[in-house]
């Protein structure tokens, strides 16, 4: 299995307390890594959501599938939980990542938010485009 911890270290030094305590999972680190991303949109701070987003679709990407589905249930499937930043989400959000979350989106949803969320990723310009 790919050694997410050193990757993690080495790119988000701001969650390294998270990936230090040996005895918490990848989900706990994605969930914090969440957390970090909504401070960062609140501070419109992009090079850290460039990071951010970088190491979930890292994840994502990843052909264990551990590592994959743990980015989809502790991080994409929670990007628009906090609903008054879906603009300043959905750009940062690759198609690929949006088809494998939607039904988790569908489930969690009623009609009228999922549509909303639909209209933003079709705004939003190319899939990932601010993405690092």
């Amino acid at each position: 299995m790919v050694d997410w911890r050193t990757r993690a270290s080495a790119l988000l030094p701001e969650l390294s307390a998270v990936v230090e305590r040996e005895s918490w999972s990848c989900h706990v680190f994605l969930s914090e890594l969440w957390q970090l991303a909504l401070e960062a949109h609140r501070d419109g701070d992009r090079e850290v959501l460039g990071r951010v987003y970088g190491f979930a679709h890292w994840c994502f990407r990843q052909p264990e599938r551990f590592l994959s589905d743990a980015s989809v249930v502790s991080f994409y499937e929670h990007v628009f939980d906090e609903w008054e930043l879906r603009d300043e989400v959905a750009p940062w959000l690759p198609a690929e990542v949006v088809d494998r979350v939607r039904p988790l989106w569908e489930w969690r949803w009623p009609k009228e938010r999922l549509t909303e969320v639909d209209r933003l990723l079709a705004q939003s310009g190319p899939p990932g485009r601010n993405a690092v």
